[in-house]
């Protein structure tokens, strides 16, 4: 399927999400705004989507780590090596348990590199943060991918700037 899509810049981009095997793919980091909006988080409407980029460097591809069970997540820049907790997983975190995230198209389970964006799910006066989703993009295949969604209990706002 092709779907335009809105730049941040007020241009018209073309996204475009095809299914090959099954999957859902994209061919640009870009292709996660649609994906993510389409998948939405912890079952509700995603309104906002921010696109990792590293605050370092400003790197767009990522090694990404979690605990699926305390729903925490951090990215490390391919490009400098800086870690970002992904909203307010910091507080949740914890070294010992956290797995890497893996893509099908790599039989050995390696870690491997991805673009992240994450999903906003706002309740509807706008003041606050419902519930997140972060998705991905493989770099190597192109294969979009659903990490993990969370509510946000306290719905802050300044989540919003750290995906």
């Amino acid at each position: 399927m092709r779907v335009e899509a809105k730049a941040a810049h007020d241009e018209t981009a073309a996204v475009v999400i095809s299914e090959v095997g099954g999957w859902p793919m994209g061919e640009t980091p870009e292709d996660l705004t649609e994906y993510a909006m389409a998948q939405g988080a912890e079952g509700y409407d995603v309104h906002e989507v921010r696109l990792c980029r590293c605050a370092a460097c400003g790197g767009h591809v990522f090694g990404v780590r979690g605990d699926l069970e305390e729903h925490a997540a951090k990215r490390i820049c391919r490009s400098c090596g800086a870690e970002h907790f992904i909203a307010d997983s910091g507080q949740y975190w914890d070294d010992a348990r956290s797995g890497i995230m893996v893509c099908e198209c790599d039989g050995a389970g390696d870690e491997e590199d991805f673009n992240v964006a994450v999903g906003y799910s706002l309740y509807a006066d706008g003041d606050g943060i419902r519930a997140i989703a972060i998705t991905s993009r493989c770099v190597a295949c192109g294969r979009l991918g659903y990490w993990d969604d969370w509510m946000i209990r306290g719905g802050e706002m300044h989540l919003l700037d750290l995906a």
